[in-house]
Formats: C-alpha cells, structure tokens, sequence
C-alpha cells in the first residue's frame, strides 16, 4: 500500500528523528528571514492601511490638510493623497520613504527652522512626531490615492440598506433535483452558484488528503501515520464523520483555534512601549489564553463566550475563572497610559472583532463610508470611560506552595499600604490649595487631560484635579443653595476683575482651611465621627471629603489613577505595583486577571472635536451604534452600560454578530471568508460571494444554540470542503480560472498553506518531540528546550 509518509525501518528509526530534531531546532531561523524576502513583493498590506488610517492620517488632516489640501497648496504642496505628496512642492520633496532623518516634513514640523516650521502656529506633539517617523522609517505606506474631497456621510436611514445590517435571513434551500454531489444542505447553496457561472464541482480528495486537512484544520497539527493508515482503511459509512468528531474532542482543538481568535484579539504577553517604571510584561495575559482554550474545547456558546469577555464582572462569580475572559479588552497597548487611546483600542477591538465595523475611523469626524457619526464612537467611548480597571485573582493562584504565597501577601500589602498613604496625601495637597485650583478654571488651556509627555512636579497644580474641579463647579450651579455662587458670578462675567476674582479665590480658600482645621480637631476628639455636627460647615466639609470631591484620588488600580500623582510618586508606585507583577510571573499557577468594574458614576460623554479632548463637543448618550438599534432605541442607564453592551452585540436580533463569527469560521475552514474582508463588512467591503449561504449558516449557528464545533461539523462534512484542491483536468481548468480566479463560487478546495505555527509544530509532532503540557506561562520561543506548541511561547509587542 502506497503511504504519505515513509515509515523508517527500525534500524533507521533514531537517525530519522534526529534529522527531524534538528530540522526542526533550525526552523525558527529559517522563518525569521522569510519577511526580508517577502515584503519587497508585498504592495500594501492591509495591516499597513489599518496602522496609516489609525495613527497617520489623523495627524495630517488635523494639522497639514488645511494648508496643502483641496483648497489651498501653499508653496505648491498637497499632502491630502499620496502622489501629492511625491511630487513635491517648491521646496522639493516633503518625505523620504524610508528615510525620515533626511525628510523636509520631519524638520519642519520639529520646529528648528523658523523659515521651514510646520504647522506655524502650533507645534506637534512628541508622540505626533514619533509617529510620523515611524511611518516614513517604515517607508511611508499611505493608501490615500486620490485627493481628498468633501464627501456627505451615509445618514442611519440609508445605511439601514446596507446587505450588512439587515437582519438574518433564514432562505430556502435551493432545488436539489438531480443533484447527487451534496453531502450537506450548504452544498446547494454552492451548487446553485457554480451552475449559474457555468462551472461545476472539482473531484472529491483522496482519503489521506483528507484526513491531513480535516488535521490541520480543526487541530493545527498532522495526523500520525498509524491514523492515515487506519481511515485509509475504514470502509465504514461514517469513518470520515468519526474522524471529524475525533478532531474535534482532542483538546488539540481548543489550542489552534484560540491561535485565530487571538489573533483577532491583539493578544500579546507584552504591553508594548512603556516607561521604564512599569513591569513590560502582561502578568495576566496567559490566564486569558488558557481561557480561551478551555472555553473552545468546552464548546461555550459563541454568545456566552462574547458576554464574558465584556462584562465576566458583572456576570460571573467574584473568584470565578470567568473573570480572566476580560483580557480581551484589557490587554491591549498600554499607549504610555494615555486614557483615550486605550479606550480607542478597546472600542476598535470590540467593534472590529466582533462586528467588523471600523468604528474607530469616527473618532476624529464621522465615518467617511459607513453610518457610524463620531457621536456614536463617543457613546461607546462614554461606556468603556465609565469602567476601571482592577486585578482580581480567579481561581488558584499560587497552587501548594505556601512560601510563594507569604512573599505575594507581603509584597501586595506593600503596594497597598503605599498607594494608601500617596493617596491620602495628595488629596490634603489639593484640599490645601483651593484658591490655587479656583483660579485655575481661568487658564484651562494650560491644564491638559491626562498625556504621557506631561511630567508633575510635587509642587505643580494637577491638570486631572483641575477638571475635577471644573466639574464640581459646573454641578454647583445647578444646586439649589450653589456654595460657589460669588465665583461663578465674577468669574462668568464678561469683564471680570482680575483682582477681584485672586481675593474672591482667596476667601474661598481661607474658608476650606478653616473647615479641614475644625474637621480635624472634631474627628480627633470623635474617632468614630463621619460628619460636623452643623448642617453648614457639614456642606463645607463634604466639598473637601465627600465621595464625590474634587480633591479625593480615586481608590483604583495604578494604571487608572497614576496622572493624579507628580511624577516621582508615580514612580514610586509602579515600582511596588512591579514587585507584585514581578513575583506573581515567577508561577505557572498564577491565576491573575486584569478586569474592568464599573465606576460608581459612569461618565457623560461629550463629542471630541477632531479627537481633541480639550474641544469638547455636544452630549451623547451612551448606547449601541445607531444603525443596529431600533429608532426608538433608549440610551444605556444600567451602571456605565457595558453590559448593556454585551448584550447588544450578543443578541439574535443584532444582523452582524452571527454573520461575522460565520465568516471567519468560513475562512478558516475553506481559505477564502465568504465576506473578502473579514474584519470589514463596512460599505467598502465586497458583497459576500454567497448571500443566502452566509444568511443559512448564521441562521443554522444560533438555532444550534451558537455551538462552533457545529459549525466546523457542517462545513467539514460538505461536499464543497471535500473537493480536491488539485487542478481539474483541462479544459474544466481553463474555464474556471477564466470564469472565476480567485475561486470564490468554489469550483474546487482552495489549497492551504502552512502558517509558521502550524509548520513548527509539526515538525516537532513529526520529529516527536512537542511537548504536550497545555496552559501556563510562556516561554521565549528561540530558548533552547522549549518543544511546547507555538501558541504558548511568548508573544512581545
């Protein structure tokens, strides 16, 4: 009998598996270069679009479109689209691909040379200017290849219309009369396509074929020989089912399936760049991962599965290993703890994973292609602003090892009795200093929200307590009894006094010293006391103590509160915050996850003019996108709405939801989505190939109670995932490629090309070596001894 794979003699055997062995040591080396070979064929890459649209094109339309743009080239110069840009102006070239040292853009807008500075009444920020670097380091990619032209947005109505948000169809089956070909209801829908162009079916695989691509499909890894020879040999009706359902019970599956839903994710055991004060590493990233597998190989409901990885807090248990589902949105880039970046970051993975919408393309004006307007980036930017993010543990986490817990209890004591102590003591700073924060509200351009490039001197007005001061006077107005009425009435005048407004300040501070001094002597003679005894200086009191002071730092997790400190307290805290994570990374059991909790007062959004959170725009409320909400749809009010949220993308009644999973299921299994562009399903996408096949198995995985393993059982068992992937004899081959090249109606299986995972793993399965341990830490994947299987080795920004 023929074989697929030599089996060696006995004699032979151990040379074998040492060739193997060593094949498979030099294969890392061997993929490493492939990207140098590669990426000069490569045009533009669509991670390349994504990273220009995201970063770039912000920059450049916020700051050099209104100078050299549609209506106006000053010297000559556009930069609204890429041959503009090429062609150059009348002082040359503007950029250099590849070269940003020597590029006329870098030195102007770095403002050394007055002549040649831009934009010229402002200057860029550090990480504005970093970034343009990067891109044109990176060679500057930039789809942009007409000029820019004022476009009117799709309103909601029209996009109603959009093949994308229509609700889930649940069509006929096409006519099967005379067809003997389908194995599975699906395959009419194929059929029906295939003889519409005027194409036919390719020839069934052959058994080994088969039975290595239903391998690699669900498990990422070659079936053994002894498994080829037995289903080559199974003449049972259902030997291939039995082997599908084998696949799909081997925890094998749980691993190379995770391998795309974390690749959908953005997961990464690092943070990517951040200060030398904060640990690089994610502590809590492999607790999410191995979430991920268990929950695959247990089959959890697709929608479950969405919901924990939303809202697991307000779900599951408080020590629940649910909690860990979280990291999909807290284990992002970390952005230099830029706030509105990492709620970006979280809104772009939600709405991109799950729904396949480029929501975060509204975030500096309404989407140029799709109905989303920017107030709708902004709802959902009010949900994830009311959410704060706290490391919980869930489940075990030190296992038996007791001396490994006492240091843990020792070094989180620490960090808690150091944040306690910095906290108190910066809030009696701004108490002391309320004049100062009064007369701040005159100057708040001066007083930026949070930004990595600032740095806090102890002696420095925060910017963070001066909005919060802002706030609490903006809610004193609306008081029946407002305690700031004389301020606000100088300060709201058109030609206030600034004399008046500095003595009206330090009135007002006077008085709050006054109050914190009498506090303090009645709480010292009444330990147990929580209030002044008279109702008045009560009032006075809870401006500088009550939960909603404009003075209190909030009792959260480092990363969300450590603008609120100078500069060297922050460090001073990220350095006992890295004690913590420093030590838990030494455990394999470690059980940490960084989860989001609800703030006890969600945040009111406000649209950002351009992005710019200094340019606070209307009000909106938080809720779902508009364009898959009923008209009469209410805003969220349940906390900050996140779980609202979740409820929203994991509903039956949302259109995208089961039609997005099905597609990048789809593409997996068959190489190609029926949707082009999975993660787009925007009015720039192509149409799906198979509308009502899109809509069958959307319809099919809810009915089946949104169970992936039956899906992959349903696509695996078609005749369409059966066909050959080997040319058709001619002239069939001729008139398919003709009539359809990039296969798209499935005139045969779309070939499949080893990922480097999958290639790596398999040399280590054939050589035996890979290790089969699941879960647990990660290992650098170049260190010597590490046969794990690729998806456990570390993952670095």
């Amino acid at each position: 009998m023929k074989r697929s794979i030599p089996a060696p003699a006995a004699s032979a055997r151990g040379a074998w598996l040492r060739i193997l062995h060593r094949a498979a040591l030099r294969l890392p080396v061997v993929v490493a270069a492939l990207p140098l070979l590669c990426s000069a064929a490569a045009s533009l890459p669509p991670e390349e679009t994504e990273w220009f649209e995201t970063h770039v094109r912000p920059i450049l339309t916020e700051n050099c479109q209104e100078c050299h743009g549609a209506k106006k080239q000053q010297g000559g110069l556009r930069l609204d689209f890429r041959a503009g840009w090429q062609k150059g102006g009348e002082t040359g070239v503007p950029i250099l691909s590849g070269n940003a040292a020597g590029s006329l853009l870098m030195k102007a807008v770095r403002g050394h040379d007055p002549d040649l500075r831009m934009p010229p009444k402002k200057t860029l920020e550090p990480r504005q200017i970093a970034i343009l670097e990067e891109w044109i380091n990176r060679g500057a990619p930039d789809p942009r290849e007409k000029p820019a032209s004022v476009k009117r947005a799709m309103t909601i109505e029209e996009g109603r219309s959009h093949w994308a948000f229509q609700p889930v169809q649940d069509p006929a089956l096409p006519d099967d009369s005379g067809n003997e070909w389908s194995q599975q209801p699906l395959d009419r829908f194929v059929l029906a396509k295939l003889k519409e162009a005027g194409l036919k079916p390719n020839a069934p695989a052959d058994r080994r074929t088969l039975i290595r691509r239903a391998a690699y499909t669900l498990t990422g890894l070659p079936p053994s020989f002894e498994e080829v020879e037995a289903f080559a040999g199974d003449t049972a009706p259902n030997a291939y089912e039995k082997v599908v359902d084998r696949l799909l019970a081997s925890p094998r599956y749980g691993e190379h399936q995770a391998r795309h839903w974390l690749d959908v994710v953005r997961y990464s055991d690092t943070k990517g760049y951040v200060y030398g004060r904060e640990e690089k590493r994610w502590v809590q990233a492999a607790p999410y991962r191995d979430w991920v597998v268990r929950s695959l190989n247990e089959n959890m409901p697709y929608d479950r599965f969405l919901l924990l990885q939303l809202a697991a807090d307000q779900l599951a248990p408080a020590d629940s290993p649910d909690l860990a589902a979280m990291g999909f949105l807290t284990l992002g880039r970390r952005f230099l703890g830029v706030t509105h970046d990492i709620i970006d970051d979280r809104i772009d993975v939600t709405m991109r994973g799950t729904q396949a919408l480029t929501v975060a393309c509204s975030r500096c004006h309404d989407h140029k292609f799709d109905p989303i307007p920017a107030r709708d980036y902004y709802s959902l930017y009010g949900i994830f602003r009311s959410s704060a993010e706290a490391v919980v543990t869930c489940g075990e986490i030190t296992g038996e090892d007791p001396a490994f817990e006492k240091e843990l209890t020792a070094r989180q004591e620490k960090l808690r009795t150091e944040m306690t102590k910095r906290r108190d003591e910066q809030a009696a700073r701004v108490r002391s200093r309320v004049a100062d924060y009064l007369l701040a509200q005159l100057e708040l351009d001066k007083y930026p929200e949070e930004s990595f490039s600032q740095i806090i001197a102890e002696g420095d007005l925060n910017p963070l307590f001066v909005r919060r001061w802002q706030s609490r006077l903006a809610a004193d107005k609306a008081d029946a009894r407002p305690i700031f009425a004389s301020w606000t009435a100088l300060a709201g005048g058109k030609n206030a006094d600034p004399g008046q407004l500095r003595e009206a300040a330090k009135e007002y501070g006077a008085l709050f010293d006054g109050v914190e001094r009498e506090w303090r002597r009645y709480v010292s003679e009444n330990p147990a006391a929580t209030a002044l005894p008279d109702p008045e200086r009560e009032r006075l009191r809870a401006v500088l103590y009550g939960p909603d002071s404009p003075c209190l730092v909030p009792d959260e997790h480092i990363a969300n509160i450590e603008f609120y400190f100078p500069t060297g307290v922050i460090v001073d805290l990220w350095k006992w915050q890295g004690e913590v994570d420093r030590w838990l990374l030494q455990s394999p059991a470690a059980g940490a996850a960084t989860i989001l909790t609800e703030r006890a007062q969600p945040y009111t959004p406000h649209v950002f003019r351009r992005g710019n959170p200094l340019l606070k725009g209307a009000e909106t409320p938080r809720r779902f996108l508009q364009v898959l909400s009923p008209a009469d749809a209410r805003p969220f009010t349940q906390g900050g709405g996140r779980l609202q949220l979740a409820q929203a993308i994991a509903s039956r009644q949302n259109p995208l939801t089961a039609r997005v999973m099905v597609n990048r299921i789809w593409m997996h299994d068959f190489g190609n989505g029926l949707v082009s562009t999975p993660s787009d399903f925007g009015a720039r996408a192509e149409p799906p190939s198979h509308p009502e096949l899109l809509d069958w198995l959307a319809s099919r995985f809810m009915e089946d109670g949104w169970s992936l393993k039956k899906l992959h059982r349903r696509l695996l068992l078609s005749a369409a995932w059966q066909q050959s992937s080997a040319p058709p004899p001619e002239p069939e081959m001729t008139v398919a490629a003709q009539k359809d090249p990039g296969n798209r109606l499935l005139w045969r299986m779309n070939p499949h090309r080893l990922t480097f995972e999958e290639m790596r793993d398999s040399w280590l399965a054939a050589a035996e070596l890979l290790d089969p341990r699941m879960g647990g830490a990660p290992a650098e994947l170049f260190t010597s001894g590490n046969n794990r299987r690729t998806l456990y080795s570390l993952v670095d920004r």
